[in-house]
């Protein structure tokens, strides 16, 4: 599981992606594309193992912001389309089609770019967002068919899909999103009357499909609940439960263990003049590798040799544990953080929360600073 130059190790499971997908296939039904966002390096999770798996699970594409991620999926074989969100100057345009990947343009510099490295007889394909009230980015919805209308006089463009992003955290929000997919659901239906609607339409989300919210679109986008991470502020949204997280243990190895005599310090935890003597364990995992230290008033734990032991202090390269209870603890033994060890186990509400963080930030935290391993499930090559 580990080696002896870095004893340290994050898991992530595909059987459990697999499954999130199956379960958000069973609530949008049969009809509905699936398509996976895997952004943020699929959210912690890495962006070339999850899409693997998720292409053989039957997503219909992949969506991300990052060019790095877009390109590790088209040079590692990856078969999905792959759709670039927002994110690129018009200038970059050229490239993005040259590697084979999907645009957003939500401007006529950047459809012009697009244009002007494709013919009418091989044309581009690229998407278009509409700002349906979020206010963040997108052709501003009373402008759309407008938008739409002059890329159609472009014949070296293909507009292959239309979306927008409607995400909420708490019931007022899902009461706004709820007004703005009707209103998308109109967008739609007048698209279709003049002839302007795109194969691929999108508005679902992680939040919506989470609470059943339907509309006329062709497909979602989900992001959060494959990785089973919960898209609300507020728990009471709604229940998640069916969705697991993909990330399943976080572990360590002791490096040392010491005896401490009464009396002596152990300043790392303010611990001057110890009334009783106490044996601590340090592993070479901290802040650098993504843990963050205590928040106040969480008492924060890990798991060695099958028992719950309090963390002492997480310093930058070295994490210090409490050993007292652990008989014959020593070098080598591992240390979760993160899993279960018997029957004992730390899950990773538990584990974002000694440090004050939402689940999403503390897996966001570890992304590509430890060596990663994946289990179950199919990747697909």
């Amino acid at each position: 599981m580990t080696n002896a130059v870095d004893p340290n190790w994050v898991v992530h499971d595909l059987d459990a992606l697999a499954a999130n997908f199956s379960e958000v296939r069973r609530r949008v039904g049969p009809d509905q594309g699936i398509f996976a966002a895997i952004k943020g390096n699929a959210y912690g999770h890495g962006a070339l193992p999850v899409a693997r798996c998720l292409e053989h699970a039957g997503a219909a594409g992949c969506m991300t912001g990052s060019f790095d991620e877009a390109l590790l999926l088209r040079e590692n074989g990856v078969g999905l389309p792959v759709v670039l969100f927002a994110g690129a100057l018009a200038s970059g345009m050229p490239e993005l089609i040259g590697a084979g990947l999907i645009p957003t343009i939500v401007d006529m510099a950047a459809a012009d770019a697009v244009a002007s490295v494709a013919t009418p007889e091989a044309p581009a394909d690229v998407y278009v967002k509409v700002d349906m009230g979020l206010g963040r980015i997108g052709v501003p919805s009373h402008e759309i068919e407008a938008f739409l209308s002059a890329l159609s006089q472009r014949p070296a463009l293909n507009v292959a899909g239309l979306y927008t992003h409607l995400p909420f955290g708490d019931n007022a929000g899902r009461e706004w999103a709820s007004g703005r997919f009707r209103a998308f659901d109109d967008l739609l239906g007048g698209l279709d009357v003049s002839g302007l609607l795109p194969p691929v339409t999108q508005a679902g989300a992680s939040s919506s499909v989470a609470v059943g919210l339907a509309d006329r679109a062709s497909s979602v986008c989900v992001g959060h609940l494959l990785f089973g991470l919960t898209p609300f502020a507020d728990s009471s949204v709604a229940d998640i439960s069916a969705f697991k997280p993909v990330i399943c243990e976080l572990g360590s190895r002791l490096i040392q263990v010491t005896a401490h005599r009464q009396g002596d310090d152990v300043a790392i935890a303010g611990m001057f003049g110890l009334r009783q003597g106490k044996r601590v364990g340090v592993a070479p995992i901290g802040a650098a590798h993504g843990l963050q230290r205590p928040a106040p008033g969480t008492v924060p734990m890990a798991l060695v040799r099958g028992k719950r032991v309090p963390i002492i202090a997480v310093s930058l390269e070295h994490l210090t544990v409490d050993l007292d209870g652990v008989e014959g603890a020593e070098a080598g033994d591992t240390v979760l953080l993160l899993g279960s060890d018997g029957a004992t186990g730390i899950d990773l509400e538990e584990f974002a929360g000694w440090s004050g963080m939402s689940c999403l930030d503390a897996v966001l935290a570890l992304s590509e600073r430890l060596p990663a391993q994946y289990r179950g499930g199919a990747e697909g090559g």
